[in-house]
């Protein structure tokens, strides 16, 4: 289902709305946590790594925070120590976080395919 955004700054989330519910129907094994997951990709050509997180606000509708960078400790740093994520993690989603994002970052140096876990 979807609802219509009229805010004009989140008009482009409509099409994570989209991929999220097919990424979702897809993927019978993936658990999503209820209040905020984080998606993880790497661009080949600019050798940045984006961290997405996703949330979900009082009314159930879903919004996210784009962080981009180059290396793992810069990305951690701007997420972790500088609390710029909107809700407060767990130290075991904090480790697994930094594991993915030093994952892949060595992808990016090696020219490979990451996968998130």
């Amino acid at each position: 289902m979807h609802r219509r955004i009229n805010n004009p700054l989140l008009q482009h989330q409509k099409r994570y709305l989209t991929y999220i519910e097919k990424f979702d129907y897809l993927s019978k094994n993936l658990n999503l946590d209820k209040v905020s997951y984080f998606i993880i990709t790497t661009n080949k050509n600019d050798k940045y790594i984006s961290v997405e997180q996703f949330c979900y606000n009082a009314d159930g509708y879903i919004y996210s925070i784009l962080f981009r960078g180059q290396t793992a400790k810069h990305l951690c740093y701007i997420i972790l120590q500088l609390k710029q994520l909107n809700i407060r993690i767990s130290a075991a989603h904090a480790i697994y976080l930094g594991r993915e994002l030093m994952k892949s970052e060595l992808t990016l140096v090696l020219d490979q395919q990451y996968i998130q876990d």
